[in-house]
């Protein structure tokens, strides 16, 4: 057994990379690209930390028959659909080459003794052998991965790929590391996900939050995980017929996306938008009042299992609707963000909303961070939410008395 295997009980595990699954909900234009049968799927993903050693999480989340993998391999990505098999490793579990997931269950990976870098990409290559619609994805990967047909897990490149442009199955990669503090969980709708970001950039906000910390603590940084789902709210799961693709409410899938990451030490909650803006025809339109309530559950909730909770103010939305607007979500948002830079319930803030707003007109986002639908940041947009961010939020002395 190798060294690192030997002592990698010794390490810490943290997360370095995650993805919060969806339902598969045929309604998606991309809803081919979720059914599988007799091929490979090589999805790409972006570390946030490096590690002497990785595990690897599977999920069956939403699947009601049990799922099938075989061959897994790991490797460094070289570009495009390419890898350097020299350098990868067949992953295992319970010492066996394949696995079966029940319906609703997580498995993790054996211990895989091999290194990586942060801020590098990584391929993570299964075969699906069964007919399938996947149980387990994440609609806005903003990641190009691929798949191929038949078994090609340790092909150098795969033959007659597809591209794909959603996170399937595959939902954690984490690392041993001696020297990272943690994982710093960022919960979320859209503006967390990085809609509208440049795709195969990795210019979410959670990104450049993450390049910040590496480049003050270098291999001292905490992990940033993101735990976005577009469309997603805090008190209510999905509705209608996107509903599976919006996911369950951030209260219902805390314990999942957030609780569950290996090396947690920080939950940062930035959702409330899509509640706010829910029209009251529908039924489920909320107040100020009970989306604060649904903030302090889940920060009694963080500090109950020792885990720290910084918010983010909701940004400005007006525009969104075009004449749609309800001039109440406005007031709504205020109350929730005033309550946010004010309460002790809390760990801290960040004022995400005084970064992009138009001082001129507060209600909307700054013109040269608006992506274009008055709701979403463009790139300069979310690397502003990032700069907004005070790290010293992430030290153990920055609970707010």
């Amino acid at each position: 057994m190798s060294p690192v295997l030997l002592g990698a009980d010794a390490l810490g595990w943290v997360g370095t990379w995650m993805m919060a699954p969806s339902a598969p909900d045929s309604v998606e234009p991309r809803a081919g690209q979720f059914i599988l049968e007799n091929e490979t799927v090589r999805q790409i993903v972006h570390l946030s930390i490096g590690g002497a050693a990785v595990k690897l999480r599977f999920s069956n989340t939403f699947g009601a028959v049990p799922l099938q993998l075989r061959s897994v391999f790991v490797a460094p990505r070289v570009s495009g659909d390419g890898i350097e098999p020299s350098a990868g490793r067949t992953v295992s579990f319970a010492g066996q080459s394949q696995v079966t997931i029940a319906p609703g269950a997580t498995v993790s990976s054996d211990v895989v003794d091999m290194p990586v870098t942060s801020d590098s990409d990584l391929a993570v290559t299964f075969f699906v052998p069964q007919k399938l619609e996947v149980p387990a994805i994440h609609y806005t990967a903003l990641q190009t991965s691929y798949v191929a047909k038949g078994d090609q897990s340790t092909a150098r490149t795969l033959d007659g790929p597809r591209k794909i442009t959603l996170d399937l199955i595959l939902t954690g990669v984490e690392v041993a590391t001696r020297t990272s503090p943690g994982a710093i969980v960022a919960l979320g709708s859209s503006t967390t996900d990085g809609a509208h970001s440049t795709p195969n950039a990795n210019h979410r906000w959670t990104d450049y939050l993450a390049a910040r910390l590496r480049a003050t603590r270098g291999d001292n940084a905490y992990s940033v995980l993101n735990a976005g789902i577009s469309g997603n709210r805090v008190l209510r799961d999905g509705r209608g017929a996107w509903g599976p693709i919006f996911g369950q409410s951030a209260v219902a899938r805390f314990s999942r996306d957030v609780l569950a990451q290996p090396g947690l030490r920080y939950v940062f909650l930035f959702e409330g938008g899509n509640d706010i803006r829910t029209p009251a025809s529908t039924g489920e339109a909320i107040s100020a009042k009970q989306l604060i309530m649904g903030f302090q559950l889940l920060a009694r909730t963080a500090h109950e299992n020792h885990v720290k909770i910084i918010l983010g103010t909701i940004t400005a939305f007006e525009g969104t609707n075009g004449d749609h607007d309800d001039s109440e979500w406005e007031e709504t948002q205020r109350t929730v963000n005033q309550w946010i830079r004010t309460t002790h319930d809390i760990d801290g803030f960040a004022d995400f909303d005084a970064a992009v707003r138009n001082p001129l007109r507060p209600a909307r986002l700054l013109p040269e961070y608006d992506s274009g639908d008055h709701l979403h940041p463009n790139d300069a947009g979310y690397k502003a939410m990032a700069d907004s961010i005070d790290l010293t939020l992430f030290e153990e002395s920055s609970r707010r008395h």
